[in-house]
Protein backbone atom coordinates (compact mmCIF):
# COMPACT_ATOMS: atom_id res chain seq x y z
CA UNK A 1 0.00 0.00 0.00
CA UNK A 2 2.55 2.60 1.04
CA UNK A 3 4.32 1.93 -2.68
CA UNK A 4 1.73 2.90 -4.51
CA UNK A 5 0.05 5.37 -2.80
CA UNK A 6 1.43 9.26 -2.96
CA UNK A 7 0.67 9.96 0.37
CA UNK A 8 3.84 12.47 2.23
CA UNK A 9 5.42 9.41 3.71
CA UNK A 10 7.39 11.55 6.47
CA UNK A 11 4.39 13.69 7.34
CA UNK A 12 2.59 10.18 7.97
CA UNK A 13 5.68 8.62 9.95
CA UNK A 14 6.05 12.19 12.08
CA UNK A 15 1.96 12.07 13.13
CA UNK A 16 1.77 8.31 14.12
CA UNK A 17 5.20 9.08 16.17
CA UNK A 18 3.77 12.02 18.09
CA UNK A 19 0.52 9.89 19.04
CA UNK A 20 2.50 7.12 20.31
CA UNK A 21 4.41 9.39 22.68
CA UNK A 22 1.59 11.57 23.98
CA UNK A 23 0.03 7.87 25.13
CA UNK A 24 3.55 6.91 26.28
CA UNK A 25 3.67 10.08 28.35
CA UNK A 26 -0.14 9.40 29.74
CA UNK A 27 1.06 7.48 32.77
CA UNK A 28 3.61 9.75 33.79
CA UNK A 29 0.76 12.90 34.08
CA UNK A 30 -1.55 11.47 36.33
CA UNK A 31 -2.84 14.41 38.21
CA UNK A 32 -6.01 16.04 40.69
CA UNK A 33 -8.75 17.52 38.89
CA UNK A 34 -8.20 20.52 37.71
CA UNK A 35 -11.16 21.62 36.87
CA UNK A 36 -15.45 20.40 36.33
CA UNK A 37 -18.46 20.99 34.80
CA UNK A 38 -21.98 20.22 36.09
CA UNK A 39 -25.51 20.44 35.35
CA UNK A 40 -28.66 17.83 35.34
CA UNK A 41 -30.74 16.39 33.37
CA UNK A 42 -34.22 14.69 33.82
CA UNK A 43 -32.82 14.44 37.33
CA UNK A 44 -29.74 13.08 36.36
CA UNK A 45 -26.68 15.05 37.83
CA UNK A 46 -24.04 15.56 34.94
CA UNK A 47 -21.05 16.15 35.71
CA UNK A 48 -17.19 16.19 33.50
CA UNK A 49 -14.39 16.69 35.23
CA UNK A 50 -11.08 17.58 33.66
CA UNK A 51 -8.03 16.27 34.90
CA UNK A 52 -4.19 16.69 32.85
CA UNK A 53 -4.74 13.27 31.22
CA UNK A 54 -8.18 14.54 29.85
CA UNK A 55 -6.83 17.55 28.20
CA UNK A 56 -3.96 15.96 26.98
CA UNK A 57 -6.57 13.31 25.20
CA UNK A 58 -8.01 16.19 23.61
CA UNK A 59 -5.19 17.58 22.36
CA UNK A 60 -4.25 14.21 20.88
CA UNK A 61 -7.50 13.90 18.97
CA UNK A 62 -7.83 17.43 17.86
CA UNK A 63 -3.26 16.74 16.33
CA UNK A 64 -4.84 13.81 14.78
CA UNK A 65 -7.49 15.42 13.41
CA UNK A 66 -5.62 18.40 12.06
CA UNK A 67 -2.56 15.44 10.98
CA UNK A 68 -4.93 13.37 8.64
CA UNK A 69 -6.87 16.73 7.12
CA UNK A 70 -3.44 17.86 5.95
CA UNK A 71 -2.77 14.38 4.79
CA UNK A 72 -5.89 14.17 2.65
CA UNK A 73 -5.50 18.00 1.62
CA UNK A 74 -2.30 16.70 -0.32
CA UNK A 75 -3.91 14.03 -2.23
CA UNK A 76 -4.32 15.24 -5.87
CA UNK A 77 -8.02 14.83 -6.03
CA UNK A 78 -8.52 16.92 -3.73
CA UNK A 79 -5.71 19.50 -4.85
CA UNK A 80 -7.66 19.35 -8.13
CA UNK A 81 -11.16 20.60 -6.72
CA UNK A 82 -12.75 16.97 -7.09
CA UNK A 83 -13.26 16.25 -3.27
CA UNK A 84 -14.26 19.27 -1.42
CA UNK A 85 -15.69 17.37 1.80
CA UNK A 86 -13.22 16.10 3.14
CA UNK A 87 -14.40 15.80 7.06
CA UNK A 88 -15.91 12.51 6.96
CA UNK A 89 -12.20 11.31 6.75
CA UNK A 90 -11.71 12.57 10.07
CA UNK A 91 -14.32 10.75 12.23
CA UNK A 92 -12.65 7.29 12.44
CA UNK A 93 -9.03 8.40 13.14
CA UNK A 94 -10.70 10.65 15.66
CA UNK A 95 -12.58 8.03 17.57
CA UNK A 96 -9.84 5.29 17.18
CA UNK A 97 -7.78 7.61 19.40
CA UNK A 98 -10.45 7.46 22.08
CA UNK A 99 -10.59 3.94 22.17
CA UNK A 100 -6.72 3.49 22.07
CA UNK A 101 -7.13 5.88 25.24
CA UNK A 102 -9.67 3.95 26.90
CA UNK A 103 -8.12 0.71 26.56
CA UNK A 104 -4.77 1.76 27.45
CA UNK A 105 -5.84 3.27 30.89
CA UNK A 106 -7.53 -0.10 31.70
CA UNK A 107 -4.44 -1.95 31.34
CA UNK A 108 -1.95 -2.81 34.16
CA UNK A 109 0.92 -5.01 32.82
CA UNK A 110 3.49 -3.21 31.88
CA UNK A 111 4.46 -5.38 28.94
CA UNK A 112 0.58 -6.15 27.63
CA UNK A 113 0.71 -2.19 27.77
CA UNK A 114 3.88 -1.77 25.80
CA UNK A 115 2.60 -4.53 22.97
CA UNK A 116 -0.90 -2.88 22.60
CA UNK A 117 0.99 0.59 21.97
CA UNK A 118 2.98 -1.05 18.99
CA UNK A 119 -0.55 -2.67 17.92
CA UNK A 120 -1.65 0.55 18.30
CA UNK A 121 0.41 2.77 16.16
CA UNK A 122 0.17 -0.32 12.97
CA UNK A 123 -3.79 0.00 13.29
CA UNK A 124 -3.29 4.06 13.10
CA UNK A 125 -0.79 3.87 10.30
CA UNK A 126 -2.87 1.53 8.62
CA UNK A 127 -5.83 3.89 9.02
CA UNK A 128 -4.47 6.81 8.14
CA UNK A 129 -3.46 5.13 4.34
CA UNK A 130 -6.67 4.30 3.92
CA UNK A 131 -8.31 7.10 4.87
CA UNK A 132 -6.24 8.57 2.38
CA UNK A 133 -6.42 5.74 -0.39
CA UNK A 134 -10.17 5.91 -0.34
CA UNK A 135 -10.45 9.79 -1.47
CA UNK A 136 -10.16 8.08 -4.58
CA UNK A 137 -13.25 5.30 -4.86
CA UNK A 138 -11.49 4.32 -8.44
CA UNK A 139 -7.77 3.79 -7.21
CA UNK A 140 -6.07 0.71 -7.15
CA UNK A 141 -5.94 0.36 -3.14
CA UNK A 142 -9.56 1.70 -3.04
CA UNK A 143 -11.62 -1.44 -2.38
CA UNK A 144 -8.85 -3.03 0.18
CA UNK A 145 -8.31 -0.19 1.66
CA UNK A 146 -12.57 0.36 2.32
CA UNK A 147 -12.85 -3.23 3.45
CA UNK A 148 -9.98 -2.05 5.97
CA UNK A 149 -11.39 1.15 7.11
CA UNK A 150 -15.35 -0.79 7.17
CA UNK A 151 -13.92 -4.01 9.45
CA UNK A 152 -12.02 -1.41 11.87
CA UNK A 153 -16.08 0.49 12.11
CA UNK A 154 -17.83 -2.19 13.33
CA UNK A 155 -14.79 -3.28 15.81
CA UNK A 156 -14.49 0.05 17.01
CA UNK A 157 -18.53 -0.28 17.35
CA UNK A 158 -18.99 -3.08 19.52
CA UNK A 159 -15.57 -1.91 21.71
CA UNK A 160 -17.26 1.22 22.31
CA UNK A 161 -20.38 -0.98 23.22
CA UNK A 162 -19.24 -2.65 25.54
CA UNK A 163 -17.28 0.22 27.22
CA UNK A 164 -20.36 2.51 27.35
CA UNK A 165 -22.61 -0.44 28.85
CA UNK A 166 -19.61 -1.31 31.02
CA UNK A 167 -19.82 2.48 32.81
CA UNK A 168 -23.25 0.80 34.03
CA UNK A 169 -24.12 4.80 33.64
CA UNK A 170 -27.28 6.49 34.27
CA UNK A 171 -29.75 5.71 30.85
CA UNK A 172 -29.72 9.01 30.34
CA UNK A 173 -25.81 9.55 29.79
CA UNK A 174 -25.31 6.08 28.43
CA UNK A 175 -28.01 6.60 25.42
CA UNK A 176 -26.79 10.13 24.67
CA UNK A 177 -23.04 8.41 24.33
CA UNK A 178 -24.82 5.95 22.22
CA UNK A 179 -26.48 8.42 19.98
CA UNK A 180 -23.11 10.16 19.42
CA UNK A 181 -20.72 7.39 18.54
CA UNK A 182 -23.38 5.51 16.29
CA UNK A 183 -24.26 8.37 14.13
CA UNK A 184 -20.73 9.05 13.65
CA UNK A 185 -19.59 5.95 12.76
CA UNK A 186 -23.02 4.98 10.39
CA UNK A 187 -22.01 8.74 8.91
CA UNK A 188 -18.48 7.25 7.68
CA UNK A 189 -20.45 4.10 6.85
CA UNK A 190 -22.84 5.33 4.62
CA UNK A 191 -21.38 8.71 2.93
CA UNK A 192 -18.71 6.13 1.41
CA UNK A 193 -21.99 5.23 -0.65
CA UNK A 194 -21.90 8.53 -2.33
CA UNK A 195 -25.86 9.76 -1.77
CA UNK A 196 -26.92 13.35 -0.97
CA UNK A 197 -25.41 15.06 2.41
CA UNK A 198 -28.74 15.24 4.01
CA UNK A 199 -30.14 11.58 3.00
CA UNK A 200 -26.60 10.36 4.50
CA UNK A 201 -27.05 12.61 7.75
CA UNK A 202 -30.73 11.87 8.36
CA UNK A 203 -30.32 8.26 7.79
CA UNK A 204 -27.03 8.33 10.34
CA UNK A 205 -29.18 10.27 13.24
CA UNK A 206 -31.84 7.98 12.80
CA UNK A 207 -29.54 4.93 13.02
CA UNK A 208 -28.29 6.55 16.51
CA UNK A 209 -31.83 7.33 18.17
CA UNK A 210 -32.81 3.38 17.36
CA UNK A 211 -29.40 2.16 19.03
CA UNK A 212 -29.88 4.98 21.34
CA UNK A 213 -33.32 3.96 22.72
CA UNK A 214 -32.01 0.42 22.23
CA UNK A 215 -28.95 1.22 24.70
CA UNK A 216 -31.54 2.95 27.38
CA UNK A 217 -33.61 -0.94 27.28
CA UNK A 218 -30.81 -2.91 27.57
CA UNK A 219 -29.89 -1.17 30.61
CA UNK A 220 -32.71 -2.14 32.39
CA UNK A 221 -32.32 -5.81 31.25
CA UNK A 222 -30.06 -8.79 32.70
CA UNK A 223 -27.11 -9.23 30.48
CA UNK A 224 -23.44 -8.69 30.89
CA UNK A 225 -20.86 -7.09 28.74
CA UNK A 226 -20.46 -9.89 25.89
CA UNK A 227 -24.09 -10.32 24.85
CA UNK A 228 -24.80 -6.15 25.38
CA UNK A 229 -21.81 -5.07 23.06
CA UNK A 230 -22.71 -8.03 20.54
CA UNK A 231 -26.68 -7.59 20.33
CA UNK A 232 -26.06 -3.65 19.66
CA UNK A 233 -23.05 -4.33 16.77
CA UNK A 234 -25.58 -7.07 15.21
CA UNK A 235 -28.13 -4.41 15.48
CA UNK A 236 -26.16 -1.70 14.13
CA UNK A 237 -25.08 -3.74 11.18
CA UNK A 238 -28.66 -4.45 10.54
CA UNK A 239 -29.42 -1.32 10.34
CA UNK A 240 -26.00 -0.04 8.37
CA UNK A 241 -26.85 -2.49 5.58
CA UNK A 242 -30.50 -1.94 5.07
CA UNK A 243 -29.77 1.90 5.56
CA UNK A 244 -26.99 1.75 2.86
CA UNK A 245 -28.77 -0.70 0.18
CA UNK A 246 -31.63 1.64 0.46
CA UNK A 247 -29.25 4.77 -0.47
CA UNK A 248 -27.78 2.37 -3.44
CA UNK A 249 -31.25 1.44 -4.25
CA UNK A 250 -30.50 -2.26 -4.11
CA UNK A 251 -33.63 -3.09 -1.44
CA UNK A 252 -34.52 -6.83 -2.49
CA UNK A 253 -36.10 -9.64 -0.79
CA UNK A 254 -33.21 -11.51 -0.36
CA UNK A 255 -31.52 -7.82 1.60
CA UNK A 256 -34.51 -8.17 4.00
CA UNK A 257 -34.53 -11.76 5.19
CA UNK A 258 -30.79 -11.34 5.38
CA UNK A 259 -30.30 -8.62 8.10
CA UNK A 260 -34.36 -9.74 9.05
CA UNK A 261 -31.97 -12.87 10.41
CA UNK A 262 -29.87 -10.65 11.74
CA UNK A 263 -32.20 -9.05 14.16
CA UNK A 264 -33.92 -12.30 14.80
CA UNK A 265 -29.99 -13.33 16.14
CA UNK A 266 -29.94 -10.41 17.94
CA UNK A 267 -33.36 -10.84 19.84
CA UNK A 268 -32.22 -14.13 20.81
CA UNK A 269 -28.74 -12.88 22.26
CA UNK A 270 -30.69 -10.50 24.01
CA UNK A 271 -33.62 -13.42 25.50
CA UNK A 272 -30.25 -15.98 26.21
CA UNK A 273 -29.09 -13.10 28.25
CA UNK A 274 -31.71 -12.89 30.57
CA UNK A 275 -31.35 -17.25 31.41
Amino acid sequence: MQQTLTINRGRLSVLVALIILSFALLPLIEAPTTGSVGTSFLGTPLRLDFTATTIVLLLVTVLTCAGVAQLVRDHPRVRRGEVTRTYSFLILPAITIIVASQLLVNITDTPLWILSLIVIAAVLWLTFLAEYAVVDPEGPLASRARLFLTALTYLLAVLLFGLIWNTRARSSISATLTLLVVSSLAFDLLYATGAKFSRVLIFSLSIGLVLAEGNWAINYWRSNVFIAAVAQLLAFYALIGLAGQHLLDRISRRVLIEFGVVMFIVLLLLLWGRL
